[in-house]
């Protein structure tokens, strides 16, 4: 063996000790739930507007913050904001029936429209 093989070998690794597991980094570092504050932050005079123009956009936030949480709950993560998961879950279902009914009606009536 020459001097140059030697210095490039190396000795077989164990397989698992070349992975890190970032989850349970990542769960380490996440910021305890009491130390999170929710932000209220002031509503503009354009979504104030497409608002009051749109009322198919009022569940949105809602169905929005649902996905989010069901997203977290089903990978395992924390919510991050004190906040009852099941009924926000249940809240956002709730309007997520109601806009599919609302877009379903619209829908319908922009069919008749088109067939007239």
């Amino acid at each position: 063996m020459t001097k140059a093989d030697s210095v490039h070998s190396t000795p077989p690794l164990n397989a698992s000790a070349n992975i890190i597991d970032l989850a349970a980094r990542r769960a380490r570092r996440a910021l305890p739930a009491d130390n999170v504050q929710l932000i209220d932050f002031p509503v503009t005079a354009r979504q104030r507007a497409s608002r009051s123009r749109n009322f198919l956009r009022h569940p949105c936030n809602r169905v929005s913050l649902a996905v989010t949480i069901a997203g977290r709950l089903q990978r395992g993560e924390p919510l991050g904001y004190p906040v009852d998961g099941t009924a926000a879950l249940r809240e956002g279902a709730a309007m997520a029936r109601q806009l599919a009914v609302d877009l379903e009606i619209i829908a319908e009536e922009h069919g008749r429209e088109a067939q007239q």
